[in-house]
């Protein structure tokens, strides 16, 4: 087989206010800045790390804005595998950031979602285990 030649895959994310969302990632979601350009375009430019996850955020006047798709720019969400969905949703909300509850879903995740202050969706899955006829056989039992 051959070796893929993709190391890694980083999000970046447009955000019209780099520094609110750094804020937003640090203080609600525990990520860490990894490196900071504060001078470049509107708002800066940030790269963030927790654990293995990474982001970037950039200022829209930094980095070429992106070719439209059949008149529209592309959309995306985030998804983040972790190990304790309902244990990172309840540090949200702690935080004073909405979340919606974990649900349990039929392919086997436990997952919430939120959004963070540029309006980018942000989903949080956690492994609860196989699924076999319909039933979850993970930790957390049989679905709801």
């Amino acid at each position: 087989m051959t070796p893929s030649p993709f190391l890694d895959l980083v999000p970046m994310l447009m955000c019209a206010d780099v520094q609110a969302s750094v804020r937003f990632y640090r203080n609600v979601l525990g990520f860490k800045v990894v490196d900071r350009m504060d001078d470049v375009g509107a708002t800066g430019f940030a790269s963030l790390r927790n654990g293995a996850a990474q982001i970037m955020l950039a200022s829209p006047s930094h980095i070429p804005r992106a070719r439209k798709v059949e008149g529209r720019h592309p959309q995306a969400a985030c998804y983040f595998y972790v190990d304790d969905a309902d244990a990172l949703r309840e540090s949200v909300v702690r935080a004073g950031w909405p979340a919606t509850k974990c649900v349990d879903r039929f392919y086997g995740l436990r997952e919430f979602e939120v959004v963070d202050p540029e309006g980018h969706v942000l989903l949080f899955g956690q492994d609860i285990g196989p699924v076999r006829n319909g039933v979850y056989e993970g930790q957390h039992g049989p679905a709801t």
